[in-house]
């Protein structure tokens, strides 16, 4: 494997260079060449003489027709990695340059020493943050040096098979017809594939190591590589999955024509049951879901300003994320994850809606009261969530927290892959999630691992499956809840099978460092708001609960309104001869005298 040092010296303009000489060198051989085929036969020469000349004349233009083949997949070659290698010494540079923000030193063979062993960190460095660069500085360089031996490897056998003679068939009519087969027919330098099983940083590095023209070609040839691909910036994910779109409706469209064709059939079957029809009618409408789904999508995506983050058909429904603005150039993003019933083909529709208005009234506070920076929002429905028709079920049911744990393993990925992509680019990274309902059970369980999430909020959470506020690995006074008044969600899990409740006000809820923002009606820094009642308001437009969110996506909590408790409303001096009221839990006292 190469060295740091020995590919930060390679010579990209020498190989281009050399380059320009081969073609110029391959095009004085096809002109020659092509002369030199003329010659023979001569006319009237005939007899054995003839013959031998004649042979010797195939023979030199079949080795001339070679030379041209491999003349023309070594410029090439060169060509394709003079290109190459400023991307992957660019990536060893910010690599480095990421290393000395962070206090680590880059050795020649990538490993990391820490510059500040035994120093107190800078007081504005978190030490998840550094963590979190450690890692990506280390998979940064060793994708990097990946990368640069896929280079030098093919580049090596491209040399190597051009000395034997391997390239073209030498039967061509002219030489310049040998050379432009063995350019076409032949790829010189191949692109390295995504690390297999790679984690979001991982997939960061890879696709940062490629040169602009290689991530066209796999954005043009390989799409399905990219959509999901935690880690690649939003646009690329977004131009991969809407080239997808076509491909994965027709294929549908296929299944729905097999499946309306076993229904059909199923018609004249007798069927005194009636399970074959249901099961025919059953995997018919799932199709028809996912066409749905797919219009949903197309329609979120035609109001433009939209990224297609992930397009996953798979399974029993439609999984697919859609943020609003660029993820990429946005220094607050928020990532929103609904639960219970909802699916892209019925909900996408309204919960992109509601991303809209946050992301616009977020972009508003940060631009008056905050830094400024552009704002993104992304409706995540990137796991199948319960179902009403399988509460009973005990591995699909809204009771267990059995469809939470798959989805937060996935929202984990997404999450980290923001920050990868983030951290590639040198983007700074306020992020924050959002959870709703069964949502909010997923982003709990997900916000136990390491993400570069700053700030939570959880709203109508029936609870975050921890047991105390250190599980989870958001920044201390940084995790807020909001709870409306007629909303009874947050009171269903009196069995407190998803933990300790997130709320102060119910039994168990003794989580101090989770703030409960305020749903009524309040006056915010932008003016004044209205209250919600019910489970599914608290992203109405102008409303408290939006506010606040708002305030908390736009990097300013502090302008967040606060719930107060009832036990911190200030009391009325006791009337004499009433008794005195009572902190909770305590008895009354007996009235003053």
């Amino acid at each position: 494997m190469a060295s740091v040092s020995e590919v930060k010296r390679w010579n990209a303009a020498a190989l281009n260079e050399i380059a320009a000489t081969m073609q110029q060198r391959e095009q004085v051989l096809i002109n020659s060449g092509d002369d030199f085929g003329k010659i023979m036969p001569v006319d009237g020469w005939t007899g054995g003489a003839a013959d031998d000349a004649g042979s010797a004349h195939r023979l030199l233009h079949f080795r001339i027709d070679k030379m041209a083949a491999g003349a023309s997949v070594v410029h090439k070659a060169l060509m394709q990695a003079s290109d190459a290698i400023p991307a992957v010494q660019n990536a060893i540079h910010a690599a480095e340059n990421l290393a000395e923000k962070y206090g680590f030193k880059v050795g020649d063979g990538g490993q990391l020493t820490d510059a500040w062993a035994g120093k107190a960190l800078p007081q504005d460095m978190h030490p998840e943050d550094r963590a979190r660069a450690q890692q990506q500085i280390i998979d940064d360089v060793a994708q990097a040096l990946r990368t640069a031996d896929d280079i030098d490897n093919d580049l090596t056998s491209v040399l190597r098979r051009a000395a034997q003679g391997e390239f073209g068939t030498g039967d061509e009519a002219t030489v310049a017809a040998a050379a432009a087969a063995a350019e076409s027919g032949n790829p010189g330098l191949t692109l390295p594939e995504p690390p297999p099983n790679a984690s979001p940083s991982q997939n960061a590095a890879w696709w940062a190591s490629l040169s602009s023209a290689g991530q066209s070609i796999l954005l043009r040839d390989h799409p399905d590589w990219l959509g999901n691909r935690d880690g690649l910036p939003g646009a690329v994910r977004s131009q991969a999955n809407v080239a997808r779109l076509p491909a994965e409706r027709a294929a549908l469209e296929r299944l729905h024509t097999a499946a309306q064709a076993v229904v059909d059939q199923t018609k004249s079957v007798y069927d005194p049951s009636g399970n074959l029809m249901a099961n025919a009618l059953r995997n018919l409408d799932q199709i028809d879901r996912k066409l749905r789904s797919l219009d949903a999508i197309d329609a979120a995506m035609a109001h433009g300003g939209r990224q297609l983050l992930t397009l996953d058909t798979s399974g029993e429904r439609v999984k697919a994320a859609v943020g609003v603005g660029n993820i990429d150039t946005a220094e607050h993003v928020a990532v929103f994850t609904p639960g219970f019933t909802s699916t892209v083909d019925r909900s996408l529709h309204g919960y992109d809606q509601d991303m809209n208005n946050l992301q616009q009234h977020s972009q508003n506070l940060a631009s008056r009261y905050g830094d400024h920076g552009q704002v993104a929002t992304v409706t995540w429905i990137g796991y199948e969530t319960p179902q009403t028709a399988d509460v009973l079920n005990p591995d699909k049911s809204v009771a267990s927290d059995g469809l939470a744990k798959i989805g937060a393993q996935k929202l984990d990925g997404f999450l980290n892959g923001v920050g990868a992509a983030h951290n590639a680019s040198g983007q700074p990274l306020h992020l924050t999630a959002l959870g709703h309902s069964y949502g909010s059970l997923t982003t709990g369980i997900a916000l136990q691992h390491d993400t570069p999430v700053k700030d939570a909020v959880v709203f109508g959470s029936p609870g975050l499956d921890i047991s105390n506020r250190n599980d989870l690995k958001v920044p201390e006074g940084h995790m807020f809840s909001e709870w409306s008044d007629q909303d009874p969600v947050p009171r269903l899990d009196i069995a407190h099978n998803f933990g300790t409740s997130p709320y102060q006000g119910i039994s168990g809820g003794v989580l101090n460092d989770i703030q409960q923002l305020s749903t009524g009606d309040a006056t915010g820094a932008d003016g004044p708001h209205h209250i919600t009642h019910e489970h599914g308001q608290y992203l109405d437009e102008n409303s408290t609960s939006q506010y606040n969110m708002a305030s908390v996506v736009a990097g300013r909590p502090d302008l967040a309104v606060r719930h107060v408790q009832p036990w911190e409303m200030p009391v009325p001096p006791p009337v004499p001869g009433d008794p005195i009221p009572a902190p909770p839990g305590r008895d009354p006292q007996p009235p003053p005298r």
